[in-house]
């Protein structure tokens, strides 16, 4: 699924791979070029395990859903998404 924030004046664009658990993002900071971000980077630290653990029962649009609220917490608003 690649999901799109906008804030703080800035595009962040998220591609995620729940079946390899793979997670890539662009951003001004990478000057729009997709880096890898380690998976576990996802979650809060030191709460990695229980909440990977958590996330792997729920459906893509739950996942979908958590990550938003998640990224609304650091000031960024969901503009776009796509899912393969």
């Amino acid at each position: 699924m690649d999901l799109v924030f906008v804030g703080g004046g800035e595009k962040l664009w998220l591609k995620l791979d729940r079946a390899k658990k793979k997670a890539q993002g662009a951003s001004s900071k990478t000057f729009y070029k997709l880096t890898t971000i380690p998976w576990k980077n996802l979650f809060d630290k030191g709460k990695e395990e229980e909440q990977e653990k958590a996330t792997d029962t729920l459906t893509d649009e739950q996942f979908q859903k958590a990550i938003i609220l998640e990224m609304a917490i650091h000031g960024y608003v969901l503009e776009n998404v796509a899912t393969r």
